[in-house]
């Protein structure tokens, strides 16, 4: 195999690790990627100093030159995040049936992974917990072993088995989103929020950099269809949001979910929504990609397919009395297609393109509340 090849498998296996948010599967000290016969290494102390002061040590430069600098970027950001976490309502989730389904899952993926492994992600997720929230270098802080291994073909099949991909929706029956969903509504049972936003992976980037009057719900890969699934839970927690705004769609798109399906699951989760209390509901359209990003189907649905999802959205919005806020978008697009300036990959958003986003979610809270 060319080198070029295993660095490419080597760094997706890093950030892979990396991007397992809740539990990742990375050692204390140092991470090993294994693939057959070939170990790449890589210290944990070289992520904290690049996370600190955007220094790249020979080890991490290893696997950072296969990618973007982008995602180089999007690597160092996501290791500066610390995700508020209640400690109570996850230690529930974890030591659950959902909780050890994902727990074991995402141990299949370590060289020796067994009971041990389960145990060790659970310890490292609950006691990486501090004041500020949980981290990934806090998660490494706390996880019991000096030095995990990775297998990479296992390390990839967890991350497939926990992926969003065409042409259906099937994120409710996986492991990962049944465990998030579930934290989701654990901590938020019982509690009021005056605002909710729900939304997929675009609204996601956003974490918890909203007014601190709005809870951020929005997971990646969710279409009409998973949204449905999530609020049915959260109604039977009993969460209670005063407004909502719903940005979902763009995944419809990519799935190729019929018109009609998408029609229903909206209507769904507006009423699921008043459920749960809400008395302003305000709806986004889909997001366009960049014109190179929609003619590939492992990245987007085809513009046409994304106008297609906006008219449905009109239509729902109308017989359910409800607005559209897409002119709030409009910064991000050119004509119907996403910046080129303002994205990674022709459909996520890079830095700047998060706080367009942002800016303009503010605005349309602002407008609710």
């Amino acid at each position: 195999m060319k080198r070029y090849r295993y660095g490419v498998l080597l760094s997706s296996a890093v950030l892979i690790a990396v991007f397992l948010l809740a539990a990742p599967s990375i050692a204390a000290e140092k991470i090993a990627v294994r693939y057959g016969l070939f170990e790449q290494s890589l210290p944990v102390a070289d992520l904290q100093q690049y996370a600190e002061t955007n220094t790249v040590s020979s080890s991490l430069g290893f696997f950072l030159r296969f990618t973007s600098r982008e995602q180089q970027q999007e690597l160092r950001s996501l290791l500066q995040v610390k995700l508020p976490i209640d400690l109570v309502a996850l230690d529930r989730v974890l030591n659950g049936p959902i909780g050890v389904n994902l727990l074991k899952q995402l141990a299949t993926a370590i060289v020796g992974g067994d009971r041990a492994g389960v145990q060790a992600l659970r310890a490292a997720a609950v006691l990486g917990i501090k004041a500020q929230g949980l981290s990934i270098l806090s998660f490494l802080e706390a996880y019991p072993d000096q030095q995990l291994k990775l297998d990479l073909p296992s390390t990839l099949n967890v991350i497939d088995a926990s992926s969003a991909k065409p042409p259906t929706d099937t994120l409710p029956a996986t492991p990962l989103w049944q465990t998030l969903v579930a934290y989701q509504a654990t901590v938020s049972a019982n509690k009021p929020y005056s605002m909710c936003l729900f939304g997929d992976s675009i609204s996601a980037q956003l974490v918890n950099s909203l007014e601190p009057e709005t809870v951020n719900f929005a997971l990646g890969g969710m279409s009409s269809v998973s949204l449905v699934e999530q609020l049915k839970q959260f109604v039977a927690k009993k969460v209670i949001c005063q407004n909502v705004l719903i940005a979902i769609g763009t995944n419809d798109a990519w799935y190729t979910i019929a018109d009609d399906r998408v029609s229903q699951n909206l209507k769904a989760a507006i009423g699921l929504t008043r459920q749960l209390g809400a008395t302003e509901i305000a709806l986004l359209p889909a997001f366009y990609s960049t014109l190179a990003a929609s003619k590939k189907p492992n990245l987007a649905g085809p513009i046409a397919r994304v106008e297609a999802i906006n008219q449905v959205i009109d239509q729902v919005a109308t017989a359910e009395h409800i607005p559209v806020e897409a002119s709030a978008l409009q910064p991000l697009f050119a004509g119907k297609t996403l910046k080129d300036s303002l994205t990674t990959d022709g459909v996520h958003l890079n830095a700047a393109g998060i706080e367009v986003y942002r800016q303009a979610i503010l605005r349309v809270i602002n407008s609710i509340l």
